[in-house]
């Protein structure tokens, strides 16, 4: 039986879904769009309707949580609402299939930013905005996730004391509330200061409502072809590259800096952390740009001040796990193994962001540095910091563990699409992409196979298809809550 407190939770969430989507279909009408308003409402009174019945129907029989219960409940939020959320996007056309409708809602919600779509000027404005707000809402999802589930049980492998007014361990239907209560009016106000300069820079205001959207919950969708290189705007591209940074960093240090207490990100060593990272892998790629022949034959070449242009905002584009490029066709693509280090770490803990996390990575490299000196030293006692952190062994475990689930996860994609008959530089890409959240980043790779999205994402089977759903579900929920739930499920039986 699943907990009825699942159930309430999940109409909850239901509920948030069906209020965005009456957002879209306002939105519709003021873009002149009469009939896909119709086609909002209508599924607005379908979900409302569930979501209803599964709030009233379970309201005031509130069940205690346990491990197994909130990773149902977990699971449940980023697979129920995908596959409401496909629904008007079907209904309303630019799909061959509902597979591929199902791919671009589950891309929506999990922030990763993939597209079976090839022409957007021949999709309809409020299916742009709405994939748009699928995104904002997948990573308002993914912050409340990250506090109230994945940090208690100690899958984010983070040793932070989450203070939160109203927050309960013990109590994750109360806490709920009172972290939204908290933490959404900051992912709201960073989401609306994005909007306004975006603005500010001469983009269209649908425009850049949109990208502002895609770019604090670090998604991924353009609501335009040609990407940001059809605006040419520098200024825009930096005010796109300082949210995507916001994105990425702990919502709960934003959360300090703005009410001015400790715990903002002076004390945040793993924001500091970040920027070295961005600063380190921007200096890479612009090093490679502004030499772009040692690419491969056929890539193109860009001023020394292009290359910093591209070379710094691509880093942050990367590590954030948001995938916008801003460079020209004529630019060169970004190496394989760059693209692959820089999406694997992703952002810091507590972000919208994918990836390993950055005080994973360097967990991994300040063990594999005190294992070094044991070598040296076999009697000597030595400690381990990563961003600030004293890192003890049970948390090794956790995060080689993690490291562990995600190889073999990737590995067991990769080889899943390439049955489907994926060559295998583009397996690997897409694998890496969904299983990171980074969708978009298969288009900066160097490699010769990749020549547009149709060919990445357009062209999968249904299987290939739900394979990458899959995996960017598995990416979004953190690998051990899902191995876990496996396990206790089996033990069960």
């Amino acid at each position: 039986m699943v907990n009825s407190t699942v159930l309430h939770l999940l109409g909850w969430a239901l509920a948030c879904l069906t209020v965005l989507m009456a957002i879209a279909g306002i939105a519709a009408i003021g873009l002149g769009e009469w009939s896909q308003a119709g086609i909002f409402f209508v599924n607005v009174c379908v979900s409302g309707f569930f979501a209803g019945a599964l709030i009233i129907g379970f309201q005031g029989r509130a069940e205690r949580l346990g491990r197994r219960d909130t990773s149902i409940l977990l699971l449940a939020v980023w697979v129920v609402l995908p596959v409401i959320s496909a629904f008007p996007l079907f209904a309303l056309g630019g799909f061959q299939r509902m597979d591929q409708a199902l791919f671009e809602a589950v891309s929506g919600i999990t922030t990763t930013g993939a597209t079976t779509l090839t022409e957007l000027s021949l999709v309809y404005k409020s299916v742009i905005f709405w994939r748009a707000l699928l995104q904002w809402f997948g990573g308002a999802l993914t912050l409340l996730s990250a506090v109230l589930v994945l940090a208690p049980f100690g899958v984010l492998s983070t040793p932070i004391n989450i203070t939160i007014p109203g927050y309960e361990r013990d109590d994750l239907a109360k806490s709920v509330f009172a972290t939204a209560r908290h933490i959404m009016p900051t992912y709201g106000l960073i989401t609306l200061a994005c909007v306004i300069l975006l603005w500010a820079t001469g983009l269209p205001t649908f425009d850049a409502m949109c990208i502002a959207l895609s770019t604090v919950s670090t998604g991924g969708f353009m609501p335009a072809d040609g990407g940001l290189a059809a605006y040419d705007s520098p200024m825009a591209e930096f005010v796109i590259a300082m949210f995507m940074i916001a994105g990425a960093t702990s919502f709960l240090a934003h959360r300090a800096a703005l009410l001015r207490v400790a715990g903002s990100h002076g004390d945040n060593q793993e924001t500091w952390y970040l920027a070295f990272l961005i600063l380190v892998a921007g200096a890479t790629l612009s090093a490679l740009l502004a030499n772009a022949q040692v690419l491969g034959e056929g890539a193109g070449t860009v001023s020394g001040a292009d290359a910093l242009r591209y070379g710094f905002f691509r880093a942050v584009s990367l590590i954030t796990t948001t995938g916008f490029d801003n460079a020209e066709a004529g630019a060169a693509g970004v190496p394989f193994a760059c693209v692959l280090s820089l999406c694997a770490i992703g952002g810091a803990s507590f972000s919208t962001a994918g990836g390993l996390k950055v005080f994973r990575a360097f967990s991994m490299v300040a063990q594999a540095h005190r294992e070094l000196k044991r070598l040296i030293h076999p009697r000597g006692i030595t400690k381990a910091h990563s961003t600030g952190k004293p890192i003890d062994i049970q948390i090794m475990k956790t995060i080689w563990s993690v490291f562990f689930v995600f190889l073999t996860a990737m590995a067991a994609v990769s080889v899943a699409l390439g049955a489907e008959g994926v060559p295998v530089e583009q397996a690997v890409m897409a694998a890496l992409s969904g299983l990171t959240n980074t969708g978009p980043a298969v288009f900066m790779t160097a490699l010769d196979v990749v020549e547009g999205q149709a060919n990445v994402y357009g062209t999968l089977s249904p299987f290939a298809v739900l394979v990458l759903c899959g995996a960017m579900v598995l990416g979004r929920i953190e690998f051990l809550v899902m191995l876990s739930l496996g396990l206790m499920i089996f033990a069960k039986r």
